[in-house]
């Protein structure tokens, strides 16, 4: 094959993939509802998927209301992510120690009488690390990945005085394609 006919090949191959990858639809997500929330005695709260300027989830925000005259006290041992209606581990946050999430020996948070808590957080099964490169000053930072397609959601676990109450809230994440 002589050279010309060498080049107008690897252009053509080049606008094909231009136009092809220029024509290829935006995958963009959804959360129905876009809040999930929950009221009794104890509390208000709210369940809301967070895309931070992604296309798509990469976190929830926890907000709770304590409505009692008593500090209220989130378990995040025993709160778990659901995914699909399954248990799909624990949730981490910023300033959350690897040996405690390992022991199941993560601090709970207190919501004092009256007050309101809210926190970014992240399946844990869902971390995402960056690679290990050199000269690279990301290499090895963690981070949350895509939340998947489906049914997510929190079985939360909040205790007072002794006493355990639960509360599930999900949400259906689903993707649409825009061209």
């Amino acid at each position: 094959m002589n050279a010309v006919k060498k080049m107008l090949l690897i252009f053509m191959f080049g606008y094909m993939l231009t136009v092809g990858t220029g024509c290829a639809p935006t995958l963009v997500a959804g959360s129905t509802p876009q809040i999930q929330a929950a009221d009794n005695s104890y509390y208000n709260v709210q369940f809301e998927p967070l895309k931070d300027g992604y296309n798509f989830f990469a976190w929830f925000r926890l907000e709770v209301i304590n409505k009692t005259r008593k500090d209220l006290e989130i378990d995040w041992n025993k709160t778990r992510y659901l995914y699909n209606g399954r248990d799909g581990g624990v949730f981490v946050f910023m300033g959350i120690r690897p040996e405690d999430i390992k022991n199941s020996t993560i601090p709970a948070d207190i919501i004092p009488a009256g007050q309101s808590f809210s926190k970014r957080i992240s399946p844990y099964r869902l971390l995402a690390r960056a690679p290990l490169a050199r000269n690279d000053k990301n290499a090895g930072e963690i981070s949350s990945g895509p939340i998947p397609n489906g049914e997510n959601g929190i079985l939360l676990f909040v205790r007072q005085n002794g006493n355990t109450i639960q509360e599930t809230l999900t949400v259906k994440i689903t993707e649409t394609a825009f061209q």
